[in-house]
């Protein structure tokens, strides 16, 4: 018989053919060369199944999303997502966060930009179950009956494959327990013993008093009862001597084995190996721990039982304490841009960080206006190398501008000489080319109107014949055509253009040695009024100051459409139009704030006001000119508060001798008319105007226009206490909250989107929870997305970092006081800008720790719940430091002012009566002498005389003479 075999795997690897050809002879050969026989080829087919191997890898796939740093939004699509993320919506990203540049030491610009949202999948390693170890080694027996299901095995990536055994009854005293996977645990006891577990010596063994290491037993023949060896004894001569189990191989090859009495022994697996001492396994010391290696920069190799050694991973060298190594410094000369910082980040993957004060992606770092405007007129080679050279522009610090740059060819007709001999004039024209905030070229090409940062507006025009984007001053012929746009800067945006423009006359020039009073024509012409109200409020002299200081002027037009006794004033330090737009807010003399904001066409407003003249220069500060009136809510108008009324009533004099009537006087109080009849002023009936209280009419709390923020009735009137009575769905001093901490809106009758946080229970709030107000291990405006600390295997997210594992892919989102993409989280202020902390706007906020901060009220202002309110120094115990005899004058936020009362005179602070003796001895009689008494000035008859003082008689002594002086005093 001959054969052929042949093995087969087929395409689908899930069986296995098996091919085999014999030749069969019939019969028996009769020699070796002939065969009577008859011989067939038989062949066979046999196909068996292949099992399926065990899958002891079970990896979960998982979607990170993270969010790119803020830049500006005209190199946003330069910037791309961290190593390993791909961006999700390519192009300039969402325009919803505020990038800083910091030009200077001091100063931080905080810059409306743009970022992009960024995924990537990450394979997180995880053991099938009943596996275990960083190589998901199977649990022991196997891993669909782990530890023979009698235990659990320490099984998953952190577990190290131990079973832990169920416990089992081995409380067998004198004799065996039904043990094993298969048995009860029922005792079965010795002989001369009894009871569940077997302790209970029959009475008939008690009585043989059997020696050491014996016990009673019942004999195999008779049944006697007889002392005899204890099992894991045997019998040497008369004794009985303990048996020592490890004379024979009863452990593991690669165990210790060790007498631990009668007949019993215990295996311990020798060193480098692990197990019962039955069983023992070499032990690899990587699959715990990894061998105590590093797992961000070192992996574990296995030396043998018990022994292994770490080496550093790709990317990493010198080996530290032989178990972790350093990250390789993958940094080269042209890895990042010559301003900005290089760090190695990752194996392989190097971070560039632009220098302070350079903006991009570190690939490209660009600098601010001044810079980028020296690289292209110094680039070697370049389109407009000595071009951009004619004058300096005043933008190395503060941002973001616009600014147009004429190139040098721009200037013909007007001789830089000429320009630059008056500096004011040259600061002006450099103005009109700058705007506030950044119009790239798409937005100017929509065409519309733009202010500049004089307050001058301009337009852009696009030219029919070339397709040319222009631009032009209002008041001025001359446009200038854009060469080149969008060039990039740090604080902000250039385009070059090829005329210079005009010099529009401003409506106030500058003149640095010339005072804001005596210059900037407050006197007279547009700002009329506003003069005439500095002089009422005796607060002109501030324009005569040594300064600085920045006056915001209403024109006449603005007070015009005011309602009438909305009327009031505001100075601040001086301010740079540069800082108006770099600053969102500044604090005035008045202790109050002021917010700038720019439009999107570059116009700046001041609390809502547009500004229609900026930064005109004097010698003592500098002035704005605006189309609105400041009013702060705190300050009372200049018009009066007190609404008291008056009535007068006639009154006839003594009749006197017609020759003398012109000595006579009227009595207290009434004044002389010219018909000889007195007007006497009847006393006065005190009211306060609509919307104040109190004997000083004080503004109703939420202010007078708007008494407890018109949801309440304020207790108004000399008589009131100022204190609100809310509207049922409101509460507060002020009525300014809802009287359900779950709801908001106008009317408190929204609920609240807040989930796990504090609702912001305003009326004006718009249903989102409180600044920083979640609970732990919740995040989001509404505090409605869940985070958790990442796991050990979940290494994506940054340590100040929580997983944020909502809509099925995890979110690194940085914990309170961090602040990045989830990847890389840095500390930040809980005061930065622009929520500042939600602190309240006349209140500065001061950081305390990461994420925490405390909200401190201005000078002038004091706390009320989480607002500031003003601070009425009139309605302190000292009444603001004035004299009894003298009347509290509010002025504003922790400001009074003190006049003394009628009749006395002093600065408030201090007040005397009046001495009318000064003058004419009073009006007293010559008989008479003007003196002080019972606190006023009174006519007092000299001794001997009698008299009112006014008239005096000397005293007689005679009976009808004192007769006589009755009857000419009017005595009965």
């Amino acid at each position: 018989m001959s054969s052929n075999t042949q093995w087969e795997v087929n395409r689908d690897k899930k069986s296995v053919s098996v091919h085999c050809c014999v030749w069969l002879f019939l019969g028996v050969p009769q020699s070796t060369m002939t065969h009577s026989t008859r011989s067939v080829w038989v062949c066979l087919t046999v196909t068996a199944l292949i099992p399926p191997p065990q899958q002891n890898r079970c990896d979960m796939t998982t979607l990170v999303m993270t969010k790119t740093e803020c830049h500006s939004c005209s190199i946003s699509s330069n910037v791309g997502c961290p190593a390993g993320f791909n961006k999700k919506i390519p192009g300039k990203g969402n325009p919803d966060c505020k990038y800083r540049v910091s030009p200077m030491a001091s100063l931080v610009l905080s810059i409306k930009g743009c970022s992009h949202e960024c995924y990537k999948e990450v394979v997180e390693p995880h053991c099938c179950p009943g596996y275990w170890g960083p190589d998901c080694v199977e649990c022991p027996e196997d891993a669909d009956r782990p530890c023979s299901n009698n235990g659990v095995c320490s099984e998953g990536m952190g577990g190290n494959g131990t079973c832990s055994c169920k416990v089992l009854n081995d409380e067998c005293v004198h004799g065996l327990c039904n043990a094993g996977i298969h048995g009860d645990g029922i005792c079965t006891c010795f002989s001369g013993y009894k009871g569940p577990k077997c302790d209970l010596e029959l009475p008939e063994c008690s009585s043989l008093l059997c020696p050491q290491n014996t016990r009673c037993m019942q004999g195999s023949l008779d049944g006697s009862l007889r002392c005899q060896c204890l099992p894991g004894y045997q019998t040497s001569g008369d004794q009985c001597i303990s048996i020592n189990p490890c004379l024979q191989q009863v452990c593991h090859t690669h165990a210790n084995c060790a007498n631990v009495g009668p007949n019993k022994h215990s295996c311990t697996c020798a060193q480098g190996y692990s197990g019962d001492g039955h069983v023992c396994v070499p032990i690899d010391p990587c699959q715990t721990h990894l061998g105590g290696c590093s797992a961000d920069s070192a992996r574990c190799v296995y030396d043998g039982p018990g022994k292994s050694h770490c080496e550093c991973q790709d990317g990493f060298d010198h080996l530290a304490g032989g178990v972790s190594c350093s990250l390789k410094d993958m940094c080269r000369p042209n890895s990042c841009s010559k301003h900005a910082n290089c760090s190695t980040v990752e194996p392989n993957v190097v971070e560039c960080t632009c220098h302070q004060g350079y903006l991009g992606n570190g690939k490209i770092c660009y600098g601010n206006i001044m810079q980028r405007l020296n690289d292209l007129n110094s680039e070697p080679g370049g389109q407009w190398t000595g071009q951009l050279s004619a004058i300096t522009w005043p933008l190395s610090n503060f941002g973001p501008f616009t600014v147009f740059v004429p190139i040098n060819k721009g200037f013909k007709g007007t001789p830089l000489l000429t320009l630059m001999a008056d500096p004011m004039k040259a600061k002006y024209l450099c103005k009109l080319h700058i705007v506030a905030g950044e119009m790239p070229y798409d937005t100017l090409n929509r065409g519309g109107i733009y202010y500049t940062l004089t307050g001058k507006a301009g337009e852009t025009v696009t030219a029919d014949d070339d397709k040319q984007l222009k631009i032009r001053i209002h008041g001025s012929r001359k446009k200038g055509g854009v060469l080149h746009s969008d060039v990039i800067a740090s604080n902000g945006i250039i385009h070059i253009i090829n005329k210079l423009m005009d010099s529009v006359s401003p409506t106030v020039e500058s003149e640095r040695e010339v005072h804001k009073y005596q210059r900037h024509g407050l006197y007279y012409g547009k700002f009329s009024k506003f003069k005439n109200l500095l002089m009422k409020a005796n607060v002109d002299s501030v324009l005569e100051e040594a300064g600085p200081s920045t006056i915001f002027a209403p024109t006449n037009t603005a007070f015009d459409a005011m309602k009438e006794g909305q009327l009031d004033y505001l100075t601040s330090s001086e301010l740079e139009v540069y800082n108006a737009v770099s600053s969102p807010r500044i604090r005035t003399m008045a202790n109050q704030i002021l917010s700038f904001n720019v439009t999107e066409n570059g116009q700046i407003l001041v609390n809502g006001m547009a500004v229609l003249e900026a930064d005109v220069e004097a010698k003592n500060g500098r002035l704005y000119s605006l189309d609105g009136v400041l009013i702060p809510p705190s300050i009372e108008p200049v018009l009066p508060h007190r609404c008291d009324i008056t009535k007068n009533k006639l009154l006839k004099g003594d009749c006197v001798s017609c020759s003398k009537v012109t000595k006579s006087g009227c009595p207290s109080g009434p004044i002389l008319l010219p018909n000889r009849t007195t007007t006497s002023p009847s006393p006065q009936t005190p009211l306060c105007c609509k919307g104040f209280y109190g004997p000083e009419c004080t503004p109703c709390p939420g202010g007078f226009n708007t008494p407890c923020s018109r949801h309440g009735q304020c207790s108004e009137g000399i008589e009131g206490n100022g204190t609100c009575v809310c509207e049922t769905n409101f509460k507060g001093s002020r009525c300014h909250y809802c009287s359900n901490t779950n709801k908001y809106g106008p009317a408190c009758d929204k609920t609240c989107d807040c989930i796990h946080g504090v609702c912001d229970n305003r009326p004006e709030a718009d249903g989102r929870c409180k600044v920083d107000s979640c609970q732990l291990g919740f995040t989001g405006q509404y505090c409605e997305r869940h985070t958790q600390a990442c796991g050990p295997q979940v290494t994506f997210c940054h340590a100040h970092a929580e997983c944020n594992f909502n809509g099925g892919a995890v979110k690194c989102v940085c914990n309170p006081g961090f602040q990045g993409d989830g990847i890389t989280c840095v500390y930040t202020e809980s005061c930065a800008l622009p929520d500042r902390g939600g602190c309240d706007v006349n209140a500065k906020c001061i950081n305390t720790g990461p994420g925490s901060h405390t909200c401190q009220c201005l000078a002038g202002w004091r706390m009320d719940e989480d607002v500031c309110q003003p601070i009425n120094d009139c309605l302190g115990p000292d009444r603001g430091g004035c004299h009894p005899n003298a009347t509290c004058i509010y002025v504003g936020p922790g400001q009074s002012g003190c006049a003394c009362k009628s009749g006395f005179r002093g600065n408030g602070r201090e007040c005397e009566a009046n001495n009318p003796c000064v003058a004419q001895n009073g009006g007293c009689h010559y008989l008479a002498s003007c003196l002080y008494v019972s606190g006023a000035w009174k006519c007092v008859c000299e001794d001997g005389y009698t008299g009112d003082g006014e008239v005096c008689y000397e005293l007689f002594s005679c009976p009808h003479r004192r007769t006589l002086l009755r009857t000419l005093s009017g005595s009965r």
